[in-house]
């Protein structure tokens, strides 16, 4: 069942996200998540330049960063979830990563800045998208490489069966309730992410101060469409 709200709290998603955070886990370093382990990861990894300072913003459980980290000194890992940054701090520990319980925007009120950054699946996941674009923006120095991946604002709704809602409308941003699901399975838990036309990103890039340096569509299994678009973006 597919709810369409035109706003919803980040403390309610974060909720959201404790309670799911052992499923996710567990379906990514299964091999389940299909799209996660064989289609996100690999094209952020890609794309991700060599830096010596990393920040995961919306990092979950923590398995990208510990992937990602390989070539910096300095790596952090942060995320609203209590109980995702508690299994990332349990499981994936890495070489030299600090996990912690914030939002982004809270987290820009501290001085560190950071080299690069990557994001999962997690802007889309933010209740208000430019003040999520210009926290991210606020922890990187100029010229940083920002790394991001989204659902696909034209296929994603027809992937997960709200195009044809009544109350749907591509122009319009909406908070988008419903289960949690991965291509092999459905889950019983409730998630929320935020959809946007694809010139909504654009704009709130471009006022956070970000030029975008290249955008690919990335298409998983199971699906005709692409499924996902990565971002790579550059602090202005």
């Amino acid at each position: 069942m597919i709810n369409l709200k035109r706003a919803k709290s980040l403390l309610r998603i974060a909720r959201e996200w404790d309670a799911i955070a052992a499923l996710r886990d567990d379906q990514v370093s299964s091999g389940k998540d299909h799209s996660a382990n064989f289609v996100l990861a690999p094209a952020i990894l890609k794309h991700l330049p060599k830096a010596t300072s990393l920040v995961d913003i919306g990092c979950g459980t923590g398995w990208l960063t510990a992937l990602a980290e390989r070539d910096a000194t300095v790596t952090v890992g942060i995320d609203p979830s209590h109980d995702s940054i508690a299994l990332a701090q349990s499981r994936h520990p890495g070489r030299a990563i600090s996990y912690v319980s914030e939002s982004v925007e809270a987290y820009s009120l501290r001085p560190q800045k950071f080299q690069s950054a990557i994001s999962n699946m997690a802007v889309s996941s933010a209740p208000d998208l430019g003040a999520f674009l210009g926290a991210s923006r606020r922890i990187l120095k100029k010229g940083a490489a920002f790394v991001f991946t989204i659902p696909h604002p034209c296929f994603w709704p027809l992937y997960w069966g709200y195009a044809s809602h009544p109350e749907f409308k591509y122009e319009k941003s909406f908070a988008v309730e419903g289960e949690f699901k991965i291509q092999t399975e459905t889950s019983t838990f409730l998630t929320t992410h935020f959809h946007h036309p694809l010139q909504m990103y654009i704009s709130a890039l471009a006022t956070a101060k970000f030029s975008i340096e290249s955008v690919q569509e990335l298409t998983g299994r199971g699906f005709n469409f692409p499924r996902f678009v990565l971002i790579v973006a550059r602090a202005s």
